[in-house]
């Protein structure tokens, strides 16, 4: 694993090697959702236009247009920007732990809320709930004055060694390659667990599916049960509440294990929402994404706004906690 991309053309400087022109590192960078995230990146420059340590960082999946393909380029103060941390071995985690997940192209700081079988976890990110597998996560740690706190554990400071080793011995890669380095094997995990979802469900068996609009996003999950496998990772599902137009029957797709999901593990609901708080609205037979918008003077009532725009009156009894897994988009 190499922590440099393509050549650049900036010159060394005397700062450490993680932050030479090059190096691969991850920069905390503030989100919609998280504010405590941090993203994969590559050092451009030392930036000139200030006597402060800063630099410009080319960000390896986040995107100025992606249409395209121009990567975003930012400066970023030093105390914001890290080393690429060793991978993690999988580690047993317990409710409280701080921890990062991975999850749309980043690591999010959170917490363990449960713990399930099968080394699964319900990740919980302020508001939202996230179910992930043991190798979506790693140990929250902080660069501080050169070293990791907590500090890496000695199966973490052998995969770190053998690391050095190898970039002894190998050629440079392209940034393609790169944004890959310190995900600990999560997007290959992604990719696996995506070719067994075949196998996964079962003839029968109760699922949650998501409608994709035009757009491509999904913006809310339906209850279905599987009718059969089609192949090609593709299922015939019956759902749950929906109906066919005449009215005859519940509605029968045919649709892409991708967009298939177990049913979340139960959660339990707040006494109260507050304002902001993301949840998932009971609305049209699924449960649509949204935003609470407003507390009402009747505390059980809300205004939520739902990921297609709407704005809807919303009792107490039809919103949940926001869930999701590691293979939503």
């Amino acid at each position: 694993m190499s922590q440099k991309g393509k050549p650049i053309d900036a010159p060394a400087t005397e700062d450490p090697p993680y932050l030479q022109p090059g190096s691969i590192v991850e920069v905390n960078h503030e989100d919609n959702v998280c504010p405590r995230a941090r993203y994969t990146a590559i050092i451009m420059e030392r930036a000139t236009s200030t006597n402060d340590k800063r630099y410009v960082v080319q960000f390896t999946n986040l995107y100025q247009d992606r249409n395209s393909g121009t990567k975003l380029s930012k400066e970023y103060n030093s105390v914001d920007i890290c080393p690429l941390p060793p991978p993690q071995p999988p580690r047993k985690f317990k409710v409280g732990d701080i921890v990062e997940a991975y999850f749309d192209d980043g690591w999010y700081e959170g917490k363990i809320d449960q713990v399930l079988d099968d080394d699964r976890y319900i990740f919980r990110m302020s508001s939202m709930f996230l179910l992930f597998g043991v190798n979506q996560l790693r140990l929250h740690r902080t660069w501080l004055n050169g070293n990791w706190v907590p500090p890496l554990d000695e199966s973490e400071l052998a995969v770190e060694e053998e690391d050095s080793t190898e970039k002894m011995m190998e050629s440079e890669t392209d940034n393609a390659e790169a944004s890959k380095a310190g995900t600990g094997n999560i997007l290959e995990e992604s990719d696996q667990k995506t070719k067994e979802k075949e196998e996964e469900f079962s003839e029968g068996a109760h699922v949650e599916v998501t409608n994709i609009d035009g757009d491509g996003s999904n913006q809310a999950w339906f209850a279905a049960t599987i009718v059969k496998p089609v192949g090609n990772n593709r299922y015939l599902i019956r759902f749950e509440t929906l109906r066919t137009e005449d009215d005859t029957g519940f509605l029968e797709k045919e649709m892409d294990s991708s967009h298939i999901r177990p049913p979340p593990p139960h959660i339990p609901v707040p006494d109260q929402f507050k304002m902001f708080d993301h949840v998932e609205v009971l609305y049209k037979g699924g449960w649509w994404k949204g935003v609470i918008a407003e507390v009402l003077p009747d505390d059980s009532k809300y205004l939520v706004f739902l990921a297609n725009y709407d704005k809807l009156e919303c009792k107490h009894s039809d919103l949940r906690p926001r869930q999701g897994s590691i293979d939503e988009n």
